[in-house]
C-alpha cells in the first residue's frame, strides 16, 4: 500500500470522476484506473462501481481510513523534521506575476511571522520562465498557475481559484447573478493567454469554441484588466486577481453557472531535489486555506 495510491484514491472518491482526479493530481486517467485496480486486488473486493461511479461499502471504509492514514503520514513527516533546521535557512523562490502580486504576499506574511529566521528571496517572471529556472536549479521552488508537465519536474497543486467573467459595471451582463458559456455569444473578449491552458476549455463543445476567440490577448493579467476597464471587452479571469478592482467598483465579477471553471495553482521543483524542512513548511503554508 503506497501513500501515493491512497492520495489518488481519496481524490477519486471525493470527485467521483476519473478525469477530475487525474487533472487535480497531474496524472493520466490510466494511472487512476491502474491505482484503483491495484487497491481492489489488495482489498480482495470491489471498492467502487464504474458507471455511474459510486463507492461500495468497502470503498467508503477505504476512503475514511485512507484519509486518516495520510493525516498520520503528514504528522510523522513533520515530527521527524529537525526544529532547528526548520527554523532557519534560505529559500530561493520564483513566482509568476499573477501569483506574486495576489496570492503570495499573505502567505509570505504568515510564514515569516512563524519562521522569522528563514529568508525567502523572490524573483518574478512569466510562467514558462519560472519552469526554466526550476529545471535549471536556479531556484528551489516555483509558483505557477497552469503548470506544465516537464521531464524531471515535480508538480504539487496547492489551490484552485474560481474563474469568473469580468466586465465593466455598465455592461449588460454585470447585473446577472451567474452566466453560462452561451451568454458569451456576440460579446467581445479580452484574453489572458494563460487561461488558454485551463482544463475547462477541453470540455467546451466544438461548436462553442469560437466564443473564446479574443479580440485582444495579453500575457500579463494587469493589461487584461486595464483593457476591460477601458471598455475593450470582457475577460475570463481568476476571482482572486480582480478583488481590488471589484471592491473599488471599477470591474464586476460574474460567476459561471454550476460552479464554473477553475485555475490550478501549483508549486514546482526538481524531482531529485532534497527539500529542506524550511521548504516543506513553506509548501504546507501554501496549502492552508486562503483568507477572505
Amino acid at each position: 500500500m503506497q501513500k501515493g495510491n491512497l492520495r489518488l484514491f481519496c481524490a477519486l472518491a471525493e470527485t467521483r470522476s476519473f478525469t477530475r482526479a487525474a487533472d487535480l493530481n497531474y496524472v493520466t486517467q490510466s494511472a487512476i484506473t491502474q491505482m484503483l485496480h491495484a487497491l481492489e486486488r489488495d482489498a480482495g473486493q470491489p471498492l467502487a462501481t464504474r458507471r455511474p461511479f459510486k463507492l461500495t461499502l468497502a470503498g467508503h471504509y477505504y476512503h475514511q481510513y485512507s484519509r486518516e492514514i495520510l493525516r498520520l503520514f503528514a504528522r510523522l513527516e513533520q515530527a521527524l523534521q529537525s526544529p532547528r533546521e526548520a527554523a532557519t535557512g534560505t529559500i530561493e523562490l520564483a513566482a509568476c506575476h499573477s501569483i506574486g502580486l495576489h496570492q503570495l504576499p499573505p502567505v509570505l506574511t504568515r510564514f515569516q511571522r512563524a519562521h522569522p529566521r528563514v529568508e525567502i528571496r523572490v524573483r518574478y517572471g512569466f510562467i514558462d520562465r519560472v519552469h526554466e529556472q526550476v529545471l535549471a536549479n536556479a531556484v528551489d521552488l516555483g509558483l505557477v498557475c497552469y503548470p506544465r508537465r516537464r521531464r524531471g519536474l515535480a508538480v504539487d497543486p496547492f489551490r484552485h481559484e474560481r474563474l469568473v467573467l469580468v466586465c465593466p459595471p455598465q455592461h449588460e451582463l454585470a447585473t446577472r447573478p451567474a452566466v453560462a458559456i452561451a451568454d458569451l455569444k456576440g460579446q467581445r473578449l479580452v484574453a489572458w493567454n494563460e487561461v488558454r491552458w485551463s482544463p475547462f476549455l477541453k470540455n467546451v463543445p466544438g461548436w462553442q469554441r469560437h466564443l473564446f476567440e479574443p479580440r485582444h490577448e495579453f500575457d500579463q493579467v494587469e493589461l487584461v484588466k486595464c483593457a476591460v476597464e477601458q471598455g475593450e471587452g470582457m475577460a475570463i479571469l481568476p476571482e482572486a486577481l480582480v478583488r481590488a478592482e471589484v471592491a473599488a467598483q471599477r470591474l464586476v465579477a460574474v460567476p459561471f453557472a454550476a460552479g464554473g471553471p477553475t485555475e490550478p495553482l501549483a508549486v514546482i521543483y526538481r524531482q531529485k531535489k532534497r527539500l529542506t524542512p524550511a521548504m516543506s513548511n513553506f509548501i504546507q503554508a501554501l496549502k492552508q486555506p486562503a483568507a477572505g
